[in-house]
């Protein structure tokens, strides 16, 4: 078990036991492991009696729409209005899987604004805002997994129900990529292990999020891959890159990118693999690596970013064609580093 500062749950608890108006939110364009993470504990504390609301910068992709009361989390894109009444009234909020405001984009500032005690659950290297409760351990495989042991020290596994569970493993299962990366202690398969105990079932969560995509994003991903990866086997890296245009001729939607950016990781030798998608004013720019290569400091130093060693984005304020070519000339500057 994860010895979590006792000082911390101390504190947490008695916050929990003296708020009536708590709110839970994520990052912008959150995952699987930040709504994972975000119904597992609503549901927690719905089990323990305790009411939250559920607020996230923007909306999620379809495939995460299945969770249990996935339809209650209110989009500040969609209701700007209800989130702020939401945040400014609060006085208790968990923000989970991410470790700086700036995450949250256009709601930072209404975030930024709440008088409510803010708790953070993250397991992103160094925390960059001010949090009054800070629950940050990064050798934990995801968000999801430290939510678990937040909930199991504070309450007891008890009141985590099916529906939180489903949740919590949804969240673990999409962070570590169906469990084939950082997930790597024991105690991560334990905790899957009693998650599915309380009902998950395996095979159904897998299908529901990795077997529910639409014909459009298939075909993107194959356009991808034939039309818009170069590789550069001499400095063992390789990118993806798609133009607004791209996007719009396979009528993208939320999510539709997630994972294109591992699959050139897949390629023998190749170390170091990034996304570029084009967004109004900016390209976001995804970053993963395999062994030693640090991409959250390749991103902090490049592209206003960070993340985890071996996953990290950020956004690059320039046009497509030049991101490209800065990037083939970075890969070149740290050829050594990509090499050894």
């Amino acid at each position: 078990m994860l010895q979590i500062d006792k000082s911390q749950l101390n504190e947490l608890k008695k916050a929990l036991s003296s708020s009536k108006n708590i709110v839970i939110t994520t990052h912008h364009n959150p995952d699987g492991d930040a709504i994972g993470s975000v119904l597992g504990l609503y549901h927690a504390f719905r089990e323990k009696g305790i009411d939250s609301r559920m607020v996230t910068p923007n909306g999620f992709p379809d495939f995460l729409g299945w969770l249990p009361d996935a339809d209650k989390i209110v989009h500040y894109s969609r209701d700007k209005k209800g989130v702020e009444d939401l945040l400014s009234n609060a006085d208790l909020l968990f923000c989970l899987d991410f470790n700086g405001f700036k995450r949250v984009e256009d709601m930072a500032e209404v975030l930024e604004k709440s008088p409510a005690k803010r708790v953070l659950i993250d397991h992103h290297p160094e925390p960059e805002s001010p949090f009054h409760i800070s629950i940050s351990y990064t050798e934990v495989s995801s968000t999801a997994e430290l939510v678990y042991e937040v909930i199991e020290q504070v309450y007891g596994e008890s009141i985590i129900n099916y529906e939180s569970a489903v949740s919590l493993y949804t969240g673990i299962m999409t962070d570590t990529g169906s469990f084939s990366y950082a997930c790597s202690r024991e105690r991560t398969f334990a905790i899957a292990g009693k998650l599915i105990a309380k009902g998950v079932i395996v095979e159904d969560v897998q299908g529901l999020v990795y077997n529910n995509f639409s014909e459009n994003r298939m075909r993107l991903l194959g356009f991808s891959l034939a039309e818009r990866m170069k590789v550069y086997p001499e400095h063992r890296a390789a990118c993806i890159w798609l133009s607004r245009n791209d996007l719009n001729t396979f009528k993208h939607q939320i999510g539709d990118t997630e994972g294109f950016v591992n699959y050139p990781l897949s390629i023998k030798g190749i170390v170091f693999s990034v996304l570029f998608t084009e967004n109004e004013g900016f390209v976001k720019v995804s970053l993963r690596s395999r062994g030693n290569f640090p991409v959250n400091t390749f991103s902090k130093l490049y592209y206003q970013g960070g993340g985890h060693k071996n996953a990290a984005g950020g956004k690059a304020f320039m046009g497509m064609d030049e991101a490209v070519k800065q990037f083939e000339e970075l890969i070149a500057k740290h050829s050594i580093e990509l090499n050894s």
